[in-house]
């Protein structure tokens, strides 16, 4: 993947799932998107940003895992 487009894309997930998205996608969506960067070249460089982004789609889940009261 071209460092740009590496780029874009980690960009793009950290500003989406920073936002907390539950719907219309799974926690579950997230973590592959998260996961499929860590095996491209640039990811090295990005470690910590991926962990970040790992830890957050985590928190998703746990969150979707918990009932809504209201």
């Amino acid at each position: 993947m071209h460092h740009r487009i590496f780029e874009r894309e980690l960009v793009h997930l950290e500003r989406v799932i920073a936002g907390s998205p539950r719907e219309p996608f799974s926690p579950t969506y997230w973590r592959d998107r998260v996961e499929a960067l860590r095996s491209r070249p640039h990811a090295p460089l990005y470690h910590n940003r991926i962990v970040r982004l790992s830890r957050l789609v985590s928190e998703l889940g746990k969150c979707a895992d918990t009932p809504v009261t209201g």
